[in-house]
Formats: structure tokens, sequence, C-alpha cells
């Protein structure tokens, strides 16, 4: 009996769909393992950075470095954007992301290039040019 006559009829066909599935899916186990040793290294990576950072010693500590910042010129706060709240959680963001203390002196929206916000038509316009 040779290996063709196997695959002969419907128990035939019932074979090889079972050995074509089994291989997809250990191929699938076999990329699984792939993204979880590179979660895994990505993160042993990551702890390795954070223990040399907590190894280096902050401006708080005496014998520190002295990191200069260019002071900037306060910005007038107008409009809705004086609600204390809102500045303090703009602040506390740009606190947590600095990893030290910040003084916001002032809030303002940001304009595009052009100076003055686009219409609703025109964003209308572009928004629909990025559904394709």
């Amino acid at each position: 009996m040779s290996i063709h006559e196997h695959f002969v009829g419907p128990m035939g066909g019932v074979l090889m769909s079972l050995i074509a599935f089994s291989i997809v899916f250990l191929v699938i186990l076999g990329l699984m393992l792939v993204m979880f040793a590179t979660k895994m290294l990505a993160h042993s990576l990551d702890a390795a950075a954070k223990a040399k950072s907590a190894a280096t010693p902050d401006a708080s500590a005496p014998g520190a470095k002295a990191v200069a910042v260019a002071p900037q010129a306060p910005v007038a706060v107008t409009g809705p954007a004086e609600d204390g709240e809102l500045v303090a959680v703009i602040a506390a963001a740009i606190a947590a992301a600095c990893g030290r203390a910040v003084a916001v002196t002032g809030i303002r929206p940001v304009l595009p290039a052009g100076g003055a916000l686009a219409s609703s038509w025109k964003m209308a316009g572009r928004m629909e040019q990025l559904e394709g």
C-alpha cells in the first residue's frame, strides 16, 4: 500500500484536511510563542532601563548636576482657559511626563498655520477624502 492510497475517497479528504489544519495551527502557535517571547524581552529591557534610571541621581539629590531650563515669557490666559482645574490637570500631566515639578504660567489654544480655524465644510471635505 503506497502513501497516495491513504488520501483517496472521502476519508482521504478528511485526513488531508486534518493534516493541513494541524500544520496551520502549529504555525499559529509558533507565531504566538514568538510574540510572547518578544513581550517578555521588552518587559525585561524596560525593567533594566528603569533600574538604571533609578540608580542615577535626580535633581533633588545632593551633588546632582543642575539642568538649565530656558525661561519663557508668560502667556496671558484669556477666555474659558482660566479654569483652575484645567490648569491643574495640565500641570500634573506635564509634571508626570517630565518627571519633575513644573509651573504652568498660561494656556492658550494652538491655531493652524493659517492663523484661523478651518471651516466646518473644509473639515468635512477632508474627512470624506480620508475615508477612501
